[in-house]
């Protein structure tokens, strides 16, 4: 049988009440028989008492007619003085009955003794005569004051036994029909002890499967009714606990999986407990996350795994910059995991500083481009103004020629200090520009008028392509105008003499795109993605006399956003350059309104 409590219980009960049943059941039949061989030996004495002191008062001649009406079940024996004290006494040595042995001699001299004193004894003796245990009772006959012979009334012990088996057959079956209603009230016993434990097993195990609802009924208001109600109690509050812990683990998760910065956890052995998306998307890891694996195979820098190891050895925080195999910047905080002294883990937090880098690298180069763009015209300006203070040029026609120079690198001086604060205030939106419907190809046409003179200093071809029908867009009309002579300049100034320039406009969606393509040399690929940064040449080893102040097509980047729409490159060496940008189209209603830049 399983070892479980029901079996205890039911076993223990079953022991308990056998064991009882076995005790009381032995202990009664000793004392029934006992008591009963008592009481028959009391009724014998009494029997052979009354029989002596008859046969003592009756007449000797009449004692043989009154002994057989006096027997009652039993044998009696009529013995003189001369006849006890016979060889052929009628009573023998036993065969060593369990109560003891009774010699040759007629009587045992003690029982002999108290019955020649007047005293009625009662024995167990064997007899040859009946051949069986008998019970014995020896009274003494008196005659004028003296023992004159003795009678001795003889009981078989069988009858006795029998009575004393038939007793106990009754115990023991008393004592088995019991035993049987006790096994079953043990075993209802045990289950109504033992289902309510098995109840709560049963809930405790849903509980550990995950099931937070589960409840048990209470019947009772005993110590299993008080161990259900508290273990409801324990549920709810577990419950309560867990739906807790999850609400702050999702609100965790949900931090950790929107953060810009990726973060990362190690525990003591340096392997991933957690990381974001973030680590992940910026390490470009494919595949299912790496929790688990050792913190160097994510990291293949050893100065990563170094910083994570001392954090975990020392126990200390640490933050280090480095730079990842696809060149970005990052910034490491390294922060232990501490329970008391003991460190079990560390957390690093990556901070993406690209961008930020870029920046510092962006204004370092501005200023190195503004320093290069105003030393350049100054130091000329220098040159020449203190030649001519110094005397040095007397000729007034070469004074004239110096300071036409004075005067164009002055005017090149204020366009680049116009440009820069007309890009510095586009940059920090705080230009209000008025805008209204415009058509792009009358717009085209008024700035090719503009550039009439280099179109045929070059003998340009200019080849338009616009619809017949065409939507009006919504823009300023001098940042538009200024965004189109910008780039058809550059278009004119980088085309070789008798090419073609080819001017397209089309409608697309909810905008109006222009492209402007040339048959210049074009742009190198790796120069694209600068090219509408600041100060930014693609031939930084020419003269500067086609350039401009570099800063033309930043500010028409920053007037093509500011106003909704999008401008890019196409290049390809020795076929030309394309410049196309779009603007949203006007709305129906019409009207002015203005663009906050």
């Amino acid at each position: 049988m399983k070892k479980t409590l029901f079996s205890k219980l039911l076993l223990s009960y079953l022991a308990v009440v056998a064991l009882s049943f076995l005790v009381s059941g032995i202990l009664s039949s000793q004392f029934f028989s006992r008591h009963y061989l008592a009481s028959q030996e009391k009724e014998i004495a009494e029997q052979a008492k009354t029989i002596s002191e008859f046969i003592s008062q009756s007449p000797r001649e009449e004692i043989p007619e009154i002994l057989p009406r006096l027997r009652k079940g039993t044998q009696i024996l009529l013995l003189s003085r001369q006849e006890l004290s016979s060889p052929n006494f009628p009573l023998s040595e036993p065969p060593r009955p369990p109560w003891g042995r009774m010699g040759r001699e007629p009587l045992p001299r003690e029982i002999l003794e108290k019955v020649f004193q007047g005293e009625t004894v009662v024995f167990r003796g064997f007899s040859p005569r009946f051949d069986q245990a008998m019970l014995i009772a020896a009274s003494p006959v008196l005659q004028n004051g003296e023992v004159s012979s003795v009678l001795l009334l003889l009981s078989p012990i069988v009858n006795i036994q029998a009575t004393v088996s038939a007793v106990r057959r009754i115990i023991l079956i008393a004592s088995a029909i019991s035993l049987v209603f006790s096994l079953i009230l043990s075993y209802f016993f045990s289950r109504s002890l033992t289902r309510p434990l098995q109840k709560i097993s049963e809930a405790a195990r849903d509980l550990a499967s995950g099931n937070l609802q589960r409840r048990i009924e209470v019947h009772t208001e005993d110590e299993l009714g008080q161990l259900a109600q508290d273990f409801n109690y324990l549920s709810s509050a577990l419950e309560e606990t867990i739906n807790h812990l999850h609400q702050e683990k999702r609100e965790t998760e949900n931090i950790l999986l929107h953060m810009a910065e990726g973060v990362v956890a190690i525990d003591e052995e340096e392997k991933i407990t957690s990381i974001n998306p973030s680590l992940l998307k910026k390490l470009k890891w494919e595949g299912e996350a790496p929790l688990g694996l050792h913190v160097a195979q994510l990291f293949t820098q050893v100065q990563i795994q170094e910083i994570f190891s001392r954090a975990l050895k020392e126990g200390k925080e640490e933050a280090q910059e480095f730079q990842i195999e696809n060149g970005d910047h990052l910034v490491v905080h390294i922060t232990p995991l501490k329970e008391g002294e003991k460190v079990y883990g560390a957390v690093g937090v990556f901070q993406d500083i690209t961008e930020l880098r870029q920046l510092e690298e962006l204004r370092r180069d501005f200023l190195a481009n503004v320093s290069h763009e105003l030393r350049t015209p100054l130091t000329s300006i220098q040159g020449f103004v203190e030649a001519m203070m110094d005397g040095v040029i007397g000729d007034e026609e070469l004074k004239k020629k110096y300071l036409e120079v004075i005067h164009r690198e002055t005017l090149r001086l204020s366009r680049l200090i116009h440009d820069l604060l007309d890009l510095s205030l586009m940059e920090s939106k705080k230009i209000e520009w008025e805008v209204n419907p415009l058509s792009l190809p009358q717009m085209i046409d008024q700035v090719l008028l503009k550039l009439m003179p280099q179109i045929e200093d070059k003998k340009i071809q200019i080849k338009k392509d616009f619809p017949s029908q065409l939507p009006l867009v919504l823009g300023n009309m001098d940042r538009i105008e200024q965004v189109l002579i910008n780039l058809l300049s550059n278009a004119l100034l980088f085309s070789p003499p008798e090419s073609t320039v080819e001017i397209k406009v089309w409608e697309e969606e909810k905008e109006v795109a222009v492209s402007i393509k040339d048959q210049g040399e074009g742009i190198p690929e790796k120069d694209i993605p600068h090219l509408f940064e600041r100060f930014y040449r693609v031939e930084k080893s020419r003269s500067r006399e086609k350039g401009g102040t570099g800063l033309g097509l930043a500010i028409a980047k920053q007037i093509i956003e500011n106003h909704g729409g999008t401008i890019k490159v196409e290049s390809q060496l020795q076929e030309g350059t394309v410049f196309t940008f779009t603007l949203p189209i006007a709305s129906e209603s019409g009207g002015d309104d203005t663009i906050d830049s």
